[in-house]
């Protein structure tokens, strides 16, 4: 997997295309890229901080299924997990949420 650096964030679409933006993400652009209400994340790895945003009910709203990033996630998830990613996804390097006074990210909080 290709790693995401800070400041940027990389869309994938559900036709298979993908889009690298040279912009620090933020909720309200990974919101829009997906054309979401709300996010789910996936961790992908840890040690690069990386994450892959995804439409909480891109399923339930009869999206498309992402093959892509459904190749990402049934890699990193409990093994006979068999749902897919529906909708595009937006993959970003958490050190860009990370909470500027104390470089805190939610990859520091999640249980071991």
């Amino acid at each position: 997997m290709e790693l995401i650096r800070q400041g940027s964030y990389k869309i994938i679409r559900v036709d298979g295309g993908e889009e690298l933006r040279c912009e620090k993400p933020t909720f309200d652009l990974v919101l829009e890229a997906l054309g979401a209400d709300c996010l789910d994340t996936v961790l992908l790895d840890r040690e690069n901080w990386q994450v892959m945003a995804v439409d909480d009910t891109g399923l339930i709203d009869g999206k498309p299924i992402n093959a892509r990033a459904t190749e990402l996630y049934h890699a990193v998830c409990k093994p006979g997990t068999v749902f897919p990613i529906c909708g595009d996804v937006v993959l970003f390097d958490d050190r860009d949420f990370a909470l500027p006074e104390t470089g805190i990210s939610w990859l520091d909080t999640e249980a071991s």
